[in-house]
Formats: C-alpha cells, structure tokens, sequence
C-alpha cells in the first residue's frame, strides 16, 4: 500500500470512530490494524524479491541433455556454450576473464561431451593450436557448479589452471581426456 493511500485509510478509520458518537470506538485498533497490512505488504514485497534472486539450481537434465553431442551442437534452442546454466556455472567458476572467453567459445575443435567421474565433461581446443592450447569443463549435474582444467603450453608446459569456484590452483600435467 502506498503512503498516500495508507494515511487515506488511516484518516477514515478516525473520522468513522469519531463520527460513530461512540466514544469508545476502537480508533486505535483501526489505525493498527491499517498500520499492520501496511507492515506485512512490505515484508511480503521484500521476502519476494529476495525469492526472485533465489533460482532453484538447474536440474540434471540441464546438462545430461548435451552427453553425446558437440559442444556446438543445438540441442532445443541452445548449444553448450551458451546454455544460461553452463554460462552461469562457468561464470562463477573462473575469474579469469581471458579462460572464460577461450572456455564459452564453441569455435574450435572439440570431443562429444561425455562424463568424468559423474560430471558431465565438455573438451575444446584453440584452432590449429589443440595440444598446447586445451581447456576441459566438468559440470556437476547435481549442484550445477563447474570445475575448468585450462591448459597453456606457451604459458606453463608442466601444468594447467583449474578454476572452481572463483579460486584457482596449479595441477601437473595436462587436462584429463574423456572417455569414448
């Protein structure tokens, strides 16, 4: 209820009780009354703003949909890269603006998408450039969070980057294969 409205309310609720000829008309208990729903409109607005902020995490299915076909590849209205839930999940995982423009690109060589450990795993590579230059996306279709293996040759040729959650570490070696 909007301010101007609220003390309309308020002021009617007096003038009745006082016109009543009662004089113990409750004018307290309108003006509470009004002063409650004003209080509980306001709550309920906010608790549904925080519940609109709040998206349910994406089911399995937002994922396993992809195991078998191209990163590239349409399935519905979207490929991999750029399903909202994939982006999401590889937004919240790396930080590093440069990974996650090599990661989100569905332009380069790539392996069907398949699963690691239960995550569904999508593999890409730079053009013309795929040993050195390889990135690997594992996605927990459970949570929706995903874990990036990014690996440079040119930068560090004994180990890769993994990005999860905002944070990064070293591992030796290059990023795990898909199984065919």
């Amino acid at each position: 209820m909007t301010r101007p409205r609220l003390w309309t309310v308020l002021t009617l609720s007096a003038a009745l009780a006082a016109c009543s000829g009662d004089k113990t008309a409750p004018t307290n208990n309108a003006v509470e009354n009004a002063l409650n729903a004003a209080a509980n409109a306001a709550e309920n607005a906010a608790a549904n703003a925080v519940n609109a902020t709040n998206i349910a995490p994406p089911t399995a299915n937002a994922f396993g949909k992809y195991v078998g076909k191209y990163p590239f590849d349409k399935v519905g209205a979207h490929s991999w890269a750029d399903d909202p839930a994939v982006t999401k999940a590889v937004e919240t995982a790396v930080a590093d603006k440069a990974v996650r423009k090599w990661v989100l690109d569905d332009a380069g060589p790539s392996s069907p998408i398949g699963t690691i450990d239960g995550k569904v795993a999508a593999w890409s590579c730079q053009t013309h450039n795929c040993g050195p230059h390889q990135w690997l996306t594992l996605v927990d279709p459970a949570s929706g969070t995903a874990e990036i293996c990014y690996y440079d040759e040119s930068v560090d040729a004994q180990s890769t980057r993994w990005f999860k959650a905002g944070k990064e570490e070293k591992r030796p070696g290059k990023c795990p294969e898909i199984p065919s």
